[in-house]
């Protein structure tokens, strides 16, 4: 999995204290690292399908708000984007 299509999230959670939106960064990378490393399988749309509408990628606003306390610098805004338009398709 330590490809390009996968990001380096050690799941430290600090991001989630900063979400305004409450999302669980860290499992949504997961799934997307999942979505990303198997090429689009089912998996994750699987998972998400038993998310919340407002628990899943679409559902963040890109304040980057976790972004300025991730130690690993994970362009998160850019990733929930990414994986909300690839969940589309």
């Amino acid at each position: 999995m330590l490809s390009e299509k996968t990001l380096p999230c050690t799941a430290c959670h600090y991001c989630v204290s900063h979400c305004p939106m409450e999302l669980s960064i860290p499992e949504l990378i997961a799934l997307y690292n999942e979505h990303a490393f198997t090429g689009g399988g089912f998996i994750a749309p699987m998972l998400l399908g038993m998310y919340p509408e407002d628990k899943k990628p679409s559902a963040c606003i890109g304040c980057r708000s976790c972004e300025t306390v991730c130690p690993q610098n994970i362009k998160i805004s850019e990733m929930m984007s990414d994986f909300a338009e690839r969940l589309k398709g």
